[in-house]
């Protein structure tokens, strides 16, 4: 049986797309192996949605396994394809020249240093992984002085002493970490606001009137036990429902999202995180990279009485997917079928069933879906079966 270093030459050698499987997270990277030494290598990294974005450097010893044939990583490389064919990658590559006589891990480290590159550094201490975003401010022999910054709140950089035996890992060049580059000058304690929210239920229908069409983004919080918020700025609103234009973590389009009003906790109308957002915003809109061309971002609703019901008979339409959240906490994409007006049944075909174990078949009552996200880029790879 050949060893990881060996399955990790022949990839290289191949240039086979792999997935990295790691011991201490449940993360995994896939790309393609740029570079390979006797104990790490770098690889250039595809995001979920096939989409080359970043590199990672990585310790043979903090890897797992990796895989080189999957049905992921089949379905990886159709979105891969599709991608490429219709030019849908945005970032410039990360200029790091390396010798083969270099040592990755230093060469990364002093091109951080003397560049003054944002990167991710992932260290494991005390049994748990942490995440070190900013800047390298110095090199010794054992480890980095590392300017820690915080994107949620600027009062929290820090400056924090990592040591190279706890790293795990290294992400450089990724979409995030080039648009933090280009703001540092506003991630700074002196711009630190405090957050603006609004967490009265009886005030978020005229905060989402008032926000309507001035495109402002605000963060929602939903009101139940989900690690994700949603960002993004309302664009219809009525008594008892709005739909937003959501922006994704990049500053990008991220599809549409209609809520009910007893579906959120809070909403923050204002933040450090919001205005830096608001400035990767408009970076992407000036480079033309806001919205990716199979993508409609200029989608009109109705402010009248029932969104709900335009936004499904469009989907039924148009076949449409759309993730569904129900209030009973169960969560699924799917493509609406029917809609019996005079029963309030939605049929809907789901996506991923076994059917020998399910049928693929549901209906839901309206009554019971208390969000629904549609028009994102990963729903238009499944309409389009390249997912």
């Amino acid at each position: 049986m050949k060893t990881l270093y060996e399955q990790l030459r022949s990839a290289q050698i191949d240039e086979q797309l792999i997935n990295a499987f790691q011991v201490d997270s449940d993360i995994i990277y896939t790309g393609i192996i740029q570079y390979l030494g006797s104990d790490d290598f770098v690889m250039l990294t595809y995001n979920d949605y096939g989409i080359q974005d970043g590199e990672v450097y990585l310790k043979i010893s903090s890897v797992k396994s990796i895989e080189t044939d999957s049905y992921d990583l089949a379905s990886m490389k159709d979105r891969i394809s599709f991608d490429e064919m219709n030019d849908l990658a945005t970032n410039p590559s990360f200029d790091m020249p390396i010798k083969m006589s270099d040592s990755l891990f230093d060469r990364i480290i002093n091109t951080l240093y003397e560049n003054q590159r944002v990167s991710l550094i992932i260290t494991f201490e005390n049994g748990k992984l942490h995440y070190n975003e900013g800047l390298v401010k110095d090199v010794r022999a054992d480890g980095v002085t590392f300017l820690n910054v915080n994107k949620f709140n600027f009062a929290h950089q820090r400056m924090i002493d990592i040591s190279f035996v706890n790293v795990r890992g290294i992400e450089f060049g990724g979409t995030e970490l080039q648009l933090l580059q280009e703001t540092l000058a506003m991630v700074k304690p002196e711009n630190h606001i405090d957050d603006v929210v609004v967490s009265d239920p009886d005030k978020f229908k005229a905060e989402a009137e008032k926000l309507r069409n001035t495109n402002r983004a605000i963060i929602i919080d939903t009101n139940d036990d989900r690690k994700y918020f949603y960002v993004g700025q309302v664009i219809a609103d009525n008594p008892r429902e709005f739909v937003m234009m959501v922006v994704d973590m990049n500053g990008r389009f991220g599809g549409y999202v209609w809520i009910r009003y007893d579906d959120i906790k809070r909403m923050i109308l204002d933040s450090d995180y919001l205005r830096l957002i608001h400035e990767f915003v408009k970076m992407n809109q000036k480079a033309g990279h806001f919205v990716l061309p199979v993508l409609n971002a200029d989608r009109a609703f109705d402010n009248g009485d029932n969104i709900l019901i335009h936004v499904l008979s469009q989907s039924i339409r148009f076949q449409k997917i759309i993730r569904f959240e129900l209030t009973d906490g169960d969560s699924f994409a799917a493509f609406p079928t029917n809609l019996n007006l005079e029963t309030g049944i939605l049929t809907v075909q789901l996506l991923d069933v076994d059917e020998q174990e399910e049928s693929p078949v549901k209906e839901i009552g309206i009554e019971s879906i208390r969000e629904m996200a549609f028009d994102y880029f990963k729903a238009f790879l499944q309409e389009n079966q390249v997912d």
